[in-house]
C-alpha cells in the first residue's frame, strides 16, 4: 500500500535531473518518491534502495549471478511492465520509473462487489502476459502480489523486480517474497521456477475474485504454515460469484503440486480469454 511520509528530500533536486515532490513509501529495502523530470516536467517515480536493499542488490549480482532491478527494468520492453527511464548503481542504487496511480489491492478494497467478472479478467490478462514475457527472458519475478500490480487508468502493470533472478536459481540466505503469495516449494526453500510465479498469480486472482486471501493469519509464519498444510476454500465455497471456468483456473494455479498448475503463463492468458468470451455470450 502506498503511504505518504515526510522526507528531507522533498522540494530538492536529485541527481541534477529530478525535483522531488513527495515521499510515497518508506520500507525496509527502499524509499519511493514522486518527482518531476526537470527538463520535461514529466512525473516519475524515484526508487532509492536503503542499506538493506543495497545488500540484496549486491547479493543478486555477486552470489546469484543476476542483475539488480535497475538493470533488469532497462532491459524490459513490455506494455504491462513498469518502464524504467534511468538508474545508477554507484554509491547509491536508484531507479527512475514511470509514475503509476495506485496498487491493485487498493482497487480491490474500493471496488469489491462492483466489478464484473469480465472487468476482473481485463486486469488479469495483461499481468499474465507480463509474467509470460518475464519467463521468456529466462527470469522469475519471485514477488507477484496485489501490491506489486499497479493500475493507471484501465492499464495494469507489474512492478518491483527487486527479487527477480534467473530461472532455476538456488535459494541463498533464506526465502524471499510476500508470505501470503509464496508457493509451497518456495516456502520449503527449493529452487525458483516459473511454477512459483504461477502460484503467486493464482493467489492474486483469488484475491481479486473473493476480496480475501485464502490463508489469513496474524503472523507470516502462520500464513506460510497454512499454505503448506491446508487446502484453500474455493471462491464458490466462500459464496462468491465466480464462473466455473475461472474457479477451476484459480484453484489449478494454487495447487500445492507445481506439476498440476498450468504449464506456463501463456496458457493462462488463453484460458482467461476463453472465459471472457464465454461470459460475453
Amino acid at each position: 500500500m502506498i503511504r505518504k511520509t515526510l522526507s528531507i528530500l522533498t522540494g530538492k533536486t536529485y541527481k541534477h535531473k529530478y525535483r522531488i515532490d513527495e515521499k510515497l513509501f518508506s520500507g525496509a529495502f527502499s524509499e519511493i518518491y514522486k518527482a518531476k523530470e526537470r527538463t520535461t516536467g514529466n512525473t516519475v517515480v524515484i526508487k532509492i534502495l536503503t542499506e538493506a536493499g543495497k545488500k540484496i542488490a549486491r547479493l543478486l549480482k555477486e552470489d546469484m549471478h543476476s542483475q539488480w532491478e535497475g538493470e533488469i527494468l532497462m532491459n524490459m520492453n513490455h506494455p504491462n511492465i513498469v518502464k524504467g527511464f534511468d538508474f545508477d548503481s554507484g554509491r547509491y542504487f536508484w531507479i527512475a520509473m514511470e509514475y503509476l496511480e495506485y496498487p491493485l489491492n487498493l482497487h480491490i478494497t474500493r471496488n469489491m462487489g462492483k466489478m464484473k467478472e469480465t472487468e476482473k479478467i481485463d486486469i488479469l490478462i495483461p499481468i499474465a502476459r507480463a509474467i509470460n514475457y518475464i519467463h521468456q527472458q529466462g527470469l522469475v519475478h519471485r514477488d507477484i502480489a496485489t501490491d506489486n500490480v499497479m493500475l493507471k487508468g484501465k492499464t495494469a502493470k507489474l512492478i518491483d523486480f527487486g527479487m527477480t533472478v534467473p530461472i532455476g536459481s538456488k535459494v541463498i540466505k533464506g526465502r524471499v517474497g510476500t508470505p501470503s503469495y509464496m508457493a509451497p516449494e518456495t516456502i520449503k526453500n527449493r529452487e525458483y521456477t516459473p511454477a512459483g510465479d504461477i502460484y503467486s498469480f493464482g493467489m492474486v486472482m483469488y484475491e481479486l475474485v473473493t476480496g480475501t486471501k485464502p490463508f489469513a493469519a496474524e503472523s507470516k509464519e502462520q500464513r506460510m504454515t497454512k499454505a503448506l498444510n491446508l487446502k484453500p476454500v474455493s471462491p464458490s465455497g466462500l459464496g462468491k460469484t465466480c464462473s466455473r471456468g475461472l474457479e477451476r483456473l484459480i484453484m489449478g494455479c494454487i495447487s500445492k503440486n507445481p506439476y498440476q498448475r498450468p504449464e506456463n503463463a501463456h496458457e493462462i492468458v488463453q484460458l482467461l480469454d476463453d472465459i471472457k468470451q464465454l461470459k460475453k455470450k
